[in-house]
């Protein structure tokens, strides 16, 4: 516990002078991720794409049926919920930022390489199968393979840590590898609240026609009361805290979602639906192979898809952990198919619903204005100036962006004492310190000159070790889930105990 605190001092000294220091520490950060970015481009790629493999054998090779916790274990929540709180912790408000604004920025500005007109019909195409690209299989893959990891090690005894396959190596290397693992989950939480504080305070702004102003203005008190939010949460634990908001989460975006279904271009959005599913798989293996030519092409590149995989990465150490703590008494199978192929579904219905509207919109000349990084941030606001309800659906839009980021925040804060104090089991004090130290991060992200680049680099460059951390993970449980003798049990358990399935 002494070595907790110690870090925990440390890390504090360390938040306090990136705030007031915040132009030297975004330099630092941005300077970090764009030289990883030149140099480890191609791993970048492929690294998702394992994962993404790795969840398939899972899913069909016998070993599948191997339950998280022991097969003793009994699942702890609903499966509604469970369902919800994986949704909630992995993506949150980035569903939200993205949803209508990335499929514009696609179709508006395609990758250079393609030779496309913006705005065009094949404009239309590629956007919506790289924004799926960017959000679906490969994303939830990569925390799939982190939590089967750690999942797979729950049976024995001991904290639940990112370092828990490891347990042949000394204290001191597992320690190191959390430690690693806790500033990768800072700088990646501290990177999507940062983005969501600047989506409610450009929603603010709109809802109150310029009368809130938009900036540092509205965004720090806006900081204030979330961390306030979010630390009660914190304070309440796992039950009262996560688990209830998860559902009220679903619940406001099931709300949203089927409001500019039924009052949008519903047409238009059901066509999206069919052609983003036939866009992505058409481009599926180009896309998750091919490596840009070197230039502007490969810069377009790392702006977006790299940085999108290397984003979820910062998270795994977080999701992962989170994942395979309330997948107890889950089987693998089971796992695979509610943590990497329900949320791609969900991903799909929510950018053809949001993306579908947005792009019918844009199409028939009516300019959103949503061109670039810095404008996305208005997108979903104004989809919903185009239609009826307006000022109550973009009141809802702010309730469900400051609802996720409290959830994701609050997760955070309890994988961040777990990892301090080495327990699967956090005090209340320690959920509340992490908390602190996660608002004065990203207010020290919003106050820097670099704004939403500093956030995008932080993301970027707590994920750097974790790349080959989570390289690490996957080939440990690998080995234990298909290696020679693993699989030859496997197969001889199925074929003389049929029945321990079910």
């Amino acid at each position: 516990m002494a070595k907790g605190r110690n870090l925990s001092i440390l890390v504090a000294v360390f938040s306090l002078g990136a705030l007031f220091l915040p132009g030297t520490f975004s330099a630092a950060i941005q300077s970090l991720a764009n030289g990883f970015l030149q140099s480890f481009d191609r791993w970048t790629l492929l690294l998702p794409t394992a994962c993404l493999a790795f969840c398939l054998a899972v899913l069909f090779l016998p070993h599948g049926k191997f339950v998280i916790g022991g097969p003793r274990a009994k699942p702890e929540f609903r499966r509604v919920t469970w369902v919800a709180m994986m949704f909630a912790a992995g993506m949150g408000a980035g569903l939200v930022f993205w949803g209508s604004a990335e499929p514009l920025i696609h179709m508006a500005s395609p990758p250079p390489d393609l030779d496309i007109a913006p705005n065009s019909d094949e404009a239309r195409w590629k956007a919506l199968a790289i924004t799926q690209f960017h959000w679906s299989l490969h994303a939830w893959a990569i925390y799939g393979v982190a939590a089967i990891a750690v999942g797979m090690a729950l049976s024995g005894k001991g904290p639940l840590l990112p370092s828990r396959p490891f347990g042949g190596l000394p204290h001191w290397a597992r320690r190191g590898i959390d430690i690693t693992a806790l500033v990768a989950v800072l700088f990646g939480l501290v990177a999507s609240l940062g983005q969501g504080v600047f989506q409610v305070g450009a929603g603010l702004a709109t809802i109150s026609d310029g009368k809130i102003p938009e900036g540092i203005v509205a965004q720090i008190p806006f900081l204030l009361l979330l961390t306030t939010a979010y630390l009660v949460s914190a304070w309440l634990g796992l039950r009262r805290g996560i688990a209830i908001l998860s559902n009220v989460n679903i619940a406001l975006a099931l709300a949203l979602a089927l409001y500019v279904f039924i009052v949008g271009p519903t047409g238009a959005i059901v066509s999206a639906f069919v052609d983003s599913a036939l866009s992505y798989s058409a481009n599926f293996a180009e896309l998750s192979f091919r490596l840009r030519p070197e230039g502007e092409a490969r810069d377009w590149t790392r702006a977006w898809s790299l940085t999108y995989f290397l984003w979820w990465v910062a998270w795994t150490p977080f999701v992962g952990v989170f994942l395979a703590r309330i997948s107890r008494g889950r089987s693998l199978r089971e796992f695979v198919i509610a943590a990497v192929f329900v949320p791609s579904a969900m991903t799909l219905l929510w950018f053809a619903i949001l993306g579908g509207a947005a792009l019918a919109v844009q199409q028939t000349g009516r300019d959103l204005g949503i061109s670039d990084f810095d404008t996305a941030t208005l997108a979903a606001y104004v989809l919903l100036d185009e239609l009826p309800l307006t000022t109550l659906m973009q009141g809802m839009t702010i309730a469900l962006v400051t609802i996720f980021l409290i959830t994701s925040a609050d997760s955070g804060a309890y994988v961040l004492a777990m990892f301090t104090e080495e327990t699967s089991s956090p005090s209340a004090g320690g959920r509340v310190f992490w908390g602190l130290v996660l608002a004065a991060l990203t207010a020290a992200a919003i106050l820097s000159e670099d704004g939403q680049s500093a956030t995008r680099a932080m993301a970027v460059a707590g994920a750097i070790p974790l790349t080959f951390l989570l390289a690490a993970q996957g080939g440990v449980a690998g080995w234990r889930l298909f290696g020679p003798q693993s699989l030859a049990s496997a197969i001889t358990s199925s074929r003389e105990r049929p029945d321990r399935a079910k």
